[in-house]
């Protein structure tokens, strides 16, 4: 898999590439209609707004000048070719005869205006490292404060949604206008989205008339797809999966997402894993095949690094995991100076027991970390789990031995902001505290990485370093499994970044 950003395809064939097809996508007869169960509902469709971008984008409301496709390749969408210029400024051309689903046009001041806006209001707007933006004829052309590499890739992410700026913009969180093939035509809260097929949309008829989509719990996904109640069921519950295997008439679409699940390790001086060699023998003990079987029910895939396969960083490369190996734990508890002194069962260090904590919020599931506490009870680690209504406070305060995480690694179909924000210097997400030097050197790297085999490269040193300094247990990622009535829908795409959904080419038949 390769993960390309591919700036200059022409126009006809990035709009191929979008609707699957080279010649137009097939409509749908009169008052065809789908129900859709959502993943992760938010409430609101501003992209300016939070993450409410992402449901926009899943809704197939919203559209950004690049996307990424199902092979994890960055591609063209409304811009339909770029350039860098330099190592600060990046031209975009826009692509011609769009228009909003109100209508009106989309020029290139409206898609400037819609990133500055963006830009402005969302709190993740400094990630684009904007310095300016100009309109110059058909072109837009920005420029960033400093050699940023990632900035083309960031134009993928929801929040960077391009909305028609030139009418009133306070009623977009439920009904923002967009140029995607569906608009909002009904918003009921906590409830459903209803969607008709933009009558503008530059892709060509959508395959659907109307949908509508449901916030629907995860557990109960499975009985209503089988009750034809919903037509494609995002991300049910994997422990109901079972229910429809074999089913002839429920095709179970499974791709393995770019989410990773793990567990952060206090690095701060003074806490008992601020030694390397204590980290290492806890990444050691644990047997993330298991790990990864009770956490998914069978629809997880074990992950000993900061990457998931499905994001093709490291295809082809000999990247160092963390592994499975009870005496190398050993080995290394022994070299961090732990001894089971009084033969209790459990490791010591002058003379005191190590006795560590995993925070977890009160209402998590504890198979999972019930499972690592033997695990580490084999090497004679004494774990404790810890329920907590709130782990905030003490993730802000550095106050834990140990704390469940879980992220999106691709973001704007990129690593380069997950690496940057959880580990290095001074990251937001940085709550381990860790820090190395190595590490800081790759980011620095990265930033100027503008050839995309030298940034890969970069991907693959920063996991080595994360394996060497193991700041992290990594764990498992979980499978985006989908189930389709292929009875009443077809031409459903299921993509690795899970932001993306319903698409012009679902049909309903």
């Amino acid at each position: 898999m390769k993960k390309r950003l591919k700036s200059c395809i022409p126009a006809l064939l990035a709009a191929a590439m979008l609707s699957g097809s080279c010649t137009t996508v097939f409509a749908a007869e009169s008052d065809s209609h789908l129900n859709v169960a959502m993943f992760m509902w938010m409430e609101g469709l501003d992209p300016a707004e939070g993450w409410n971008g992402w449901t926009t984008m899943r809704c197939g409301i919203g559209e950004t000048l690049l996307t990424a496709n199902e092979n994890m390749d960055v591609v063209p969408c409304l811009a339909d070719s770029w350039e860098q210029v330099d190592d600060l400024t990046y031209k975009f051309h826009i692509r011609q005869g769009v228009k909003f689903s109100n209508g009106n046009d989309m020029t290139p001041e409206t898609v400037k205006e819609s990133i500055e806006r963006t830009a402005e209001q969302n709190s993740r707007g400094g990630n684009l490292m904007l310095d300016s933006i100009e309109v110059d004829g058909e072109y837009v052309i920005f420029k960033t404060t400093e050699p940023y590499s990632a900035f083309p890739y960031y134009l993928t992410e929801p929040m960077c949604i391009i909305v028609d700026t030139t009418v009133d913009t306070s009623n977009y969180n439920n009904a923002p206008v967009c140029t995607g093939p569906y608009v909002c035509t009904e918003f009921v809260t906590e409830e459903k989205y209803e969607l008709a097929a933009n009558e503008y949309y530059w892709g060509g008829k959508p395959g659907t008339d109307t949908i509508t989509v449901l916030n629907v719990a995860d557990d109960t996904k499975v009985s209503a797809i089988l009750a034809g109640d919903i037509d494609v069921a995002v991300a049910p519950s994997a422990t109901t999966l079972s229910q429809v295997e074999g089913n002839d008439s429920i095709e179970m679409v499974k791709v393995t997402g770019t989410r990773e699940n793990d567990l952060e390790m206090n690095c701060r001086e003074g806490r008992p894993t601020a030694d390397v060699n204590l980290r290492k023998a806890l990444s050691c003990a644990i047997d993330r095949d298991v790990i990864a079987q009770i956490a998914g029910a069978g629809y997880a895939q074990a992950l000993g690094k900061a990457f998931p396969d499905s994001v093709g960083y490291d295809e082809g490369k000999e990247v160092e995991s963390q592994t499975y190996d009870v005496e190398k734990a050993k080995e290394y508890l022994a070299e961090a100076g732990y001894t089971d002194e009084d033969g209790n069962g459990y490791v010591e260090k002058d003379g005191e027991e190590l006795v560590l904590n995993i925070a977890l919020r009160s209402n998590a599931s504890t198979a999972v970390y019930q499972a690592m506490q033997d695990m580490w009870k084999a090497i004679g680690v004494h774990v404790e789990i810890q329920l907590m209504e709130n782990t905030s406070e003490i993730r802000e305060s550095g106050e834990f031995d140990f704390m469940s995480g879980g992220w999106q690694t691709v973001n704007n179909a990129d690593g380069q902001s997950y690496l940057k924000n959880r580990w290095s210097d001074n990251g937001p997400d940085n709550y381990t505290a860790f820090h190395s030097d190595a590490f800081q050197d790759v980011m620095e790297r990265l930033d100027a990485a503008f050839d995309y085999e030298e940034r890969v490269q970069c991907f693959v040193d920063a996991e080595q370093v994360l394996t060497e300094e193991c700041p992290t247990i990594f764990l498992y990622a979980n499978e985006n499994v989908t189930l389709i009535n292929t009875d009443t829908v077809e031409n459903v795409t299921v993509f690795p970044i899970d932001y993306y959904m319903i698409t012009a080419d679902w049909t309903a038949k």
